[in-house]
């Protein structure tokens, strides 16, 4: 069983976290006879931490391909993302958090449809945090993270070489960053590269860097958020060119949005997604899948296509508490104004039993289909410690989800899967499903992926 990961993080360990327990069943769970210390961030971030002490050593056919493991590393992976080239369907990069030895994040490339794999770029021996990746329409590819600073590297199609950049404006401990590229060949803005993160230490204020091409000439956004303290900044482009920033407002308890129709220059007023059941006050919170570092309900969106039934309409997946039980599900809302109103929440898991679902992904793909993953206890029950990954889809616009599809092929046990997992839709109707695994026979929490289709 793997429910531990370790890492001394000593640079850090003066800071406080705000966490509390959320329920009785939510406190730490440790193997008989392990002693546990956290040690602790910087407060409200999510910039990683871990824990000090021993480790304890339904499916349609044909819907979903093999597992893959990626990494095969000695020490724990999470925080995955994972795009697929627009150019060549063969060429797919993911990426993750990686703690064989320093704390680094590193870049991995298929050539092959995801049969094998290499490493193409790694921030080591830089402590490094918070992978996210995308391509622009040309096959350029884009990897922003976290070093304490925030960061982008490019590697133009066709070249070997990546290029790495800090980010000017950004500020210590800059936190739960995402990228973006405008791909829509009618948008005003097309090419742009956004990058949404919040300034951890300046009043966990929302922001995006933009670059009309992402190679250089960056800017910083004013400060999107009108009131309140945010976290996981989501960029999002529509055709049109508009870009979204949605973001959790923890201490109003609420997930929040606006837009900008400049490229991110200026923007306008905030307007609420949905009222959060889960206390987000608290920051983390304790979940028996993961009682170690808690989660924290961040959004992640996606607009629909150019040409699609529902062209620009703006996808929000999130985390809440059931309305009734304590256990969490992944809803999604819509929106076709520009986010200043929203559809009534729709719950995309379809289990029976009160499992606890989390750290959900979406993209749409060309023809307009949402595809949502997630983590899910659903088949360890009553214990709700291991988890498999699922994914849903959705053809009408969010407003139903098919029968929820298992991508995994074995469960994982563990106490920290980082903050997200993430997925790229492809082609017509496909998908690419990238999660932390710590299935028997890892060496410790490996990256693996699997492609997935309605």
């Amino acid at each position: 069983m793997v429910r531990r990961r370790t890492l001394a993080r000593t640079f850090i360990a003066s800071a406080g976290m705000m966490a509390v327990a959320w329920a009785a069943t939510n406190g730490a769970a440790t193997a008989a006879g392990q002693r546990t210390t956290l040690v602790k961030g910087p407060k409200f971030t999510t910039v990683p931490y871990r824990t000090l002490g021993a480790p304890a050593g339904r499916s349609s056919p044909g819907t979903v391909g093999a597992n893959v493991n990626i990494t095969h590393r000695t020490g724990a992976q999470s925080e995955t993302t994972i795009a697929v080239d627009p150019m060549n369907k063969t060429h797919i990069l993911a990426a993750s958090n990686d703690l064989s030895g320093s704390l680094s994040t590193k870049v991995y490339e298929s050539l092959d449809k995801g049969h094998t794999w290499a490493v193409t770029f790694d921030t080591s021996p830089n402590f490094c945090y918070d992978p996210w990746l995308d391509f622009n329409s040309a096959g350029d590819m884009f990897f922003a993270y976290e070093c304490s600073d925030q960061r982008i590297a490019y590697r133009k199609h066709g070249t070997s070489n990546w290029v790495s950049t800090v980010l000017v404006g950004s500020s210590l401990f800059p936190d739960r960053d995402q990228v973006n590229v405008d791909t829509t060949a009618g948008s005003p803005f097309k090419g742009s590269v956004y990058v949404g993160y919040d300034e951890a230490n300046a009043g966990n204020a929302a922001h995006l860097m933009y670059s009309r091409d992402g190679f250089g000439g960056w800017a910083k956004s004013p400060k999107i958020n009108d009131t309140s303290a945010t976290i996981g900044v989501n960029a999002a482009t529509a055709p049109n060119g508009t870009v979204y920033a949605t973001w959790l407002d923890y201490n109003g308890k609420k997930i929040s949005v606006d837009k900008s129709t400049d490229g991110g220059a200026t923007w306008g007023t905030d307007h609420t997604v949905t009222n959060m059941r889960l206390p987000t006050q608290n920051f983390f919170i304790f979940i028996p899948p993961q009682p170690d570092r808690g989660i924290v309900p961040m959004p992640f969106t996606d607009t629909a296509p150019a040409g699609t039934a529902f062209a620009g309409r703006l996808y929000a997946a999130y985390e809440d508490k059931d309305p009734t039980t304590a256990d969490t599900n992944i809803y999604v809302r819509h929106s076709d104004d520009g986010g200043t109103t929203w559809s009534a929440e729709v719950k995309v898991n379809d289990d029976s039993v009160h499992a606890y679902q989390f750290f959900p992904a979406i993209s749409v793909s060309a023809n307009g289909t949402v595809g949502v993953s997630f983590y899910d206890t659903r088949n360890d029950q009553p214990s709700n410690h291991k988890t498999d990954q699922f994914i849903a889809f959705s053809t009408n616009g969010g407003d139903a989800w098919s029968v929820n599809q298992k991508v995994t092929t074995a469960q994982s046990d563990e106490s920290d899967y980082g903050d997200s997992e993430g997925n790229d839709a492809f082609g017509a109707a496909k998908w690419r499903v990238v999660w932390t695994d710590a299935r028997p026979g890892t060496l410790a929490e490996d990256m693996y992926e699997a492609k997935a289709r309605p």
